[in-house]
């Protein structure tokens, strides 16, 4: 249990610093340096190390307003340390390690053993992070040359570590057959224009108005590593679904989850008719255009838009065809 903010380490012959104890966030195995350097959009982590996504160019005012919550959380603060409300690796390793088990389904434990080497590796990196804010903030404004020595040597070990990364992380490209792989980058592709629409609904019937606006985006879940990085689809009750090229994935956590196989669902499109008296849909909605039912699952979304949506459903279509 971590009690104080910090704690004092020798971090080499000569050198001790104070370490902070807080959870350094990073968005390290999820993408490299140069792709945030490129665009500048923040990574936002979700269930814990590894979950999240990254966030994307919106002029929607609620988008904006639920990535500030979400950073906001994230500001460290002694209370949460001390209540273990801050994201730990230890803690996460351990249960992945209990999930890892207790697992019988072959397509969950694939995920989680490569999520558990994942890990290992991820957390002495996250170390390294809090040594080297450690190393700066005692430095201060004026350079030092030993300190920035000793940083560079630091960063040398998290230039090793991404590449330690990549190895043991489990990749999409090898979950499929280069046609299936080939279908879900279009898939993925015209997702992008889905989460593109100004407005999404998830129909709920245990909400107030049962229907509450949700947010898809683009992400990655427990260290998987992809090109296209994964669609995620949230719900108003808490699940984030994460679609693979041959499953999806219905999260709750980042060991509490669920491997469905595409090829098993059902998800049905259906434009929406100005003409119908659907008084429900029209004082509550206003502008809804279309919808995607995934009965199996037992999920309702609607979107503001038609042809984006229309296409991505074929596009799933097509992907189960390769299957």
């Amino acid at each position: 249990m971590k009690i104080l903010p910090f704690k004092y380490v020798k971090v080499t012959e000569g050198l001790h610093v104070w370490v902070s104890n807080h959870f350094y966030y990073s968005d390290f195995g999820i993408r490299d340096s140069g792709e945030r350097r490129y665009n500048g959009r923040r990574y936002i982590m979700e269930f814990g190390p590894g979950s999240g996504f990254i966030e994307r160019e919106s002029e929607s005012h609620s988008y904006h307003q639920n990535i500030r919550k979400r950073l906001v959380k994230q500001k460290p603060k002694y209370w949460r340390m001390l209540l273990g409300k801050e994201p730990d690796f230890d803690r996460t390793i351990a249960q992945v390690e209990a999930a890892v088990t207790t697992c019988t389904d072959p397509a969950k434990r694939i995920i989680l053993e490569s999520y558990q080497n994942s890990l290992s590796v991820a957390r002495t990196e996250e170390r390294i992070l809090r040594i080297i804010r450690g190393i700066k903030n005692k430095m201060g404004r004026k350079s030092n040359k030993f300190m920035v020595s000793v940083m560079s040597h630091y960063k040398s070990k998290i230039n090793q570590l991404e590449k330690d990364m990549l190895a043991v992380e489990l990749h999409v490209r090898d979950l499929c057959s280069a046609d299936t792989f080939a279908a879900y980058e279009a898939a993925v592709e015209a997702f992008v224009r889905v989460v593109a629409c100004r407005r999404i609904w998830h129909y709920n019937e245990k909400v107030r108005g049962r229907f509450a606006q949700v947010y898809f985006d683009l992400g990655t879940f427990d260290y998987i590593q992809s090109e296209t990085y994964l669609p995620m689809i949230r719900d108003s009750k808490g699940t984030i679904y994460f679609l693979l090229p041959d499953s999806l994935i219905a999260a709750h956590g980042s060991t509490d989850f669920d491997v469905i196989p595409l090829k098993d669902l059902t998800i049905v499109f259906q434009e929406l008719s100005i003409e119908e008296p659907v008084e429900v849909l029209s004082s509550r909605l206003g502008d809804a255009a279309s919808m995607i039912k995934i009965p199996t699952l037992d999920l309702t979304f609607y979107f503001n838009h038609v042809r984006p949506i229309a296409q991505f459903v074929d596009c799933i279509d097509r992907l189960k065809a390769t299957l």
